[in-house]
């Protein structure tokens, strides 16, 4: 679980480099997206009853938090933590083999995984969406101080 906490914040970081996020805030984007895969992991292997779609959710509403609080701390946009740091949790496998198994011939098999996949990526938005359209000032330092 450690390994793969610290691979998700070094590729995180590469995306950040592919995006041009500016220098002094790639460590803080692989901070984003190493906590959010933590916590997709530790919802996933902790709670044995939730499903994959489940834990995604939780770990997509938590990125956004986390790059909420980053933006107003360190007074850039939040998509520059946000982005980056939900790409450890896109379900590039899923549909990698959602195209095999269309390609292969096995087309109920291409269903169930291109239809997970949608879930994912259903969630990921949605979790992003839920958090976004909270008032600004909840994440600001000021009102939390007071």
């Amino acid at each position: 679980m450690i390994m793969q906490t610290i691979i998700s914040f070094f590729a995180t970081i590469g995306f950040s480099i592919i995006f041009n996020v500016p220098k002094k805030e790639l460590v803080f984007c692989g901070l984003a997206g190493a906590l959010g895969w933590l916590i997709y992991m530790l919802f996933d292997v902790f709670l044995a009853h939730a499903t994959v779609v489940a834990a995604v959710f939780v770990a997509a509403i938590f990125v956004t938090v986390v790059s909420r609080f980053l933006s107003t701390i360190r007074k850039m946009p939040t998509t520059i933590y946000m982005i980056p740091g939900v790409i450890p949790l896109v379900p590039g496998a899923g549909i990698y083999f959602t195209m095999f198994y269309i390609i292969t011939g096995e087309n109920a098999q291409a269903m169930l995984q291109g239809v997970e996949s949608l879930k994912i990526a259903g969630v990921i938005a949605g979790g992003l969406l839920i958090v976004l359209s909270l008032p600004r000032r909840w994440f600001a330092l000021k009102s939390i101080q007071k």
